[in-house]
């Protein structure tokens, strides 16, 4: 009875405690087991879905497959990558298994833009390099024979615009692959060419050039054949052309239709392309210039139209000039044309023909060839009053063109020697040269004057032992104002220009 009574005032002090009778004391939990335990539940879920992916794909659920996966992707469980990894691959491969038998009756059918098209879509929806290769692995063999099929059908019907249209759209590119779409364009580019070439036997076998240039243009802008491809076909017209106009063009030099003639051979050359060109000048783009032999004759059928509206009186044969000073040369085909060289005074030329003031030369002696065979030389037009019978190298320039050259003259009073200075202005006869040595300007006339060049051999008087002195320039740089002379002892010495003399007895005569 006590030891009852006493377990039972325990019971009741116990329950007067903080925690009070009923209640389970509570235990405070731990947070890196609670983040363990969610860490394993992704774990666990992201296991699941890979299982019943895996379990969808062989199923051929293929939307559930992606979607677990997707969801498994979103987990992000790093041990977890590679098997997810594995997974959309089965499944990529599958699914393009998929895709390759759906489109394989419209490829078989040769409904090869429609089965490209969609093929397409679907790689860029999916951008999947795995579903892509797969696709376009599984579909090659077909979509070759398609695309084959298709380009032969529009080739036969003369439909190249449509075949490039068609192996031009991108999905159709995608599709094939680089190595067999090029393989195709390329086959499908020759083919087109070449019916084209067989369309315009007819007008080259006719000499229609200007027909046959028609049609190539025409087969372009319907995009029958590329640029590239028309620029080969416009090559054979002008390979065709080329011999008949040169021939037309050397026929015509000397008859009574050569105006006539030329017209039409300058008009078919800029039909086909090529640009009139002067023999003397480069630069031309290639695919513009007009073959060597034709630019020959076409502009010496030029110049003879030239000399016949001049009335030009040609010259039993060529007759040997020099240019007195710098010379504009015409063209030789427009004897008013813009100048687009100069000659230089010496230059050696001959005459083939004149008029009363210009006259047609040649650089180049033509021998004893008769005026029509020597217009293939003519160079151009110069005025008759530049010629001379005699060489000029060693002569003045005209009065036009004398300011600002070095000459020697009698610059000083009561010296008979000749001093280096330049001409400053020019009146008729009268010349004003400025000293070289103080810059004075002095008057006289030009029959006084010597050229003022300076040149290795040539005798001048200087101080050597004495002043005015015989010695020898040995070198002088053009533009400077020193030269190294030789005196007769052997002695080298630079010398300014302003301190060299000279004789008219020692200088070249000049007119």
């Amino acid at each position: 009875m006590v030891r009852s009574a006493l377990a039972a005032a325990l019971v009741l002090a116990a329950c007067a405690g903080p925690i009070g009778c009923g209640e389970e004391a509570v235990v405070g939990k731990d947070p890196a087991g609670s983040a363990d335990a969610a860490e394993q539940a992704r774990i666990e879920s992201s296991r699941k879905k890979i299982d019943e992916a895996s379990l969808a794909t062989d199923e051929k659920r293929y939307a559930d497959a992606n979607k677990l996966l997707k969801e498994a992707e979103a987990l992000n469980i790093e041990s977890h990558r590679f098997e997810i990894q594995e997974a959309r691959e089965k499944l990529d491969k599958r699914e393009a298994k998929l895709w390759s038998n759906e489109v394989s009756e419209q490829l078989d059918g040769k409904q090869c833009a429609e089965a490209f098209a969609s093929l397409s879509k679907e790689f860029e929806a999916r951008k999947s390099e795995i579903f892509k290769a797969e696709v376009k692995k599984l579909v090659h063999t077909q979509a070759v024979a398609c695309t084959s099929g298709k380009l032969d059908e529009l080739a036969t019907a003369g439909k190249f615009g449509e075949a490039r249209s068609f192996l031009g759209s991108p999905s159709t590119k995608v599709v094939l692959g680089e190595a067999a779409w090029k393989k195709l364009s390329a086959e499908t580019e020759g083919t087109a060419t070449e019916a084209m070439a067989g369309q315009l036997a007819e007008d080259l076998q006719a000499k229609r050039w200007a027909a046959a240039a028609d049609k190539v243009d025409a087969a372009v802008k319907r995009g029958d054949v590329t640029e590239a491809a028309g620029q080969n076909l416009m090559g054979r017209v002008r390979a065709a052309a080329a011999p008949e106009l040169t021939a037309k063009a050397a026929q015509a030099v000397g008859s009574r239709s050569a105006a006539a003639d030329l017209k039409d051979v300058d008009a078919l050359i800029a039909r086909l392309g090529w640009e009139v060109q002067a023999s003397d000048l480069a630069g031309i783009a290639k695919d513009k210039a007009m073959p060597e032999d034709l630019g020959k004759k076409r502009a010496a059928l030029a110049t003879y139209v030239e000399t016949q509206r001049l009335k030009l009186k040609p010259l039993k044969k060529a007759e040997k000039r020099w240019m007195h000073g710098l010379v504009p040369l015409a063209p030789a085909g427009s004897a008013e044309g813009a100048s687009r060289r100069d000659l230089k005074q010496g230059t050696a030329v001959w005459v083939l023909g004149q008029t009363k003031d210009v006259a047609l030369i040649t650089e180049a002696d033509p021998g004893g060839a008769a005026f029509n065979a020597a217009l293939d030389l003519a160079a151009g037009w110069v005025p008759v009053r530049t010629l001379a019978k005699e060489d000029t190298a060693e002569w003045l320039p005209p009065n036009d063109q004398l300011k600002g050259l070095q000459v020697w003259g009698p610059l000083r009073e009561k010296q008979a020697f000749l001093e280096l200075g330049t001409v400053t202005e020019v009146k008729g006869e009268e010349v004003t040269v400025t000293r070289l040595a103080d810059d004075v300007a002095v008057k006289t006339t030009r029959d006084k004057l010597r050229k003022g060049q300076l040149v290795k051999g040539m005798k001048v008087l200087t101080l050597c032992d004495q002043e005015n002195q015989p010695a020898t320039i040995f070198e002088h740089i053009q533009g400077m104002r020193v030269a190294r002379v030789q005196c007769d002892s052997g002695l080298q010495k630079e010398q300014p220009l302003s301190s060299l003399r000279s004789r008219p007895d020692l200088l070249p005569a000049s007119k």
